[in-house]
């Protein structure tokens, strides 16, 4: 909470100053960079309350990208695969393949390996002729471990094991 506080703040102080909407996507993915992808989804988030940000679609797409990267770098990676279906309508050219095994690895190396393949299931439901790497993919989580016997069950139903 403190560090949410501490974010709103900031971009606050920021904006009463008269930073550009560049400026705040710089400080948000200086938070990323930094290894706080809490913080940096806290600023993405406030930054997309703008309403000037929110009209300006290349704007908004920036600080989208790095709520993504923030929501898969804290574990939250099934609210990855919702949003990236949100997304998708708005910015088809945006949310590609690559998009959805990009945030699925980051969510796995944040230890969410169940929304990792979360994220794998809806990239490949939304571009069917890459199953194959998709499936790829989920495949790489399983043979590293630490799946549970019912997600193994569940992913042979679907034929991804």
């Amino acid at each position: 909470m403190k560090a949410g506080l501490v974010s709103s703040l900031l971009l606050v102080l920021l904006i009463a100053c008269g930073a550009s909407p560049e400026d705040l996507r710089k400080e948000a993915q200086a938070k990323l960079d930094a290894g706080d992808p809490a913080a940096a989804l806290q600023l993405a988030e406030t930054a997309l309350k703008d309403p000037a940000i929110a009209a300006n679609k290349a704007d908004a797409w920036r600080f989208e990208s790095i709520r993504l990267e923030g929501l898969a770098r804290t574990s939250k990676g099934g609210v990855v695969a919702t949003e990236l279906d949100r997304l998708a309508g708005s910015y088809s050219g945006q949310v590609t393949a690559a998009l959805y095994r990009s945030v699925a690895d980051k969510a796995r190396a944040a230890g969410d390996n169940s929304g990792a393949i979360a994220i794998l299931e809806a990239g490949d439901k939304r571009f069917p002729a890459e199953k194959d790497s998709f499936a790829e993919a989920i495949q790489a989580i399983n043979a590293a471990g630490g799946l549970d016997p019912a997600e193994i069950e569940r992913l042979k139903a679907l034929g991804y094991l």
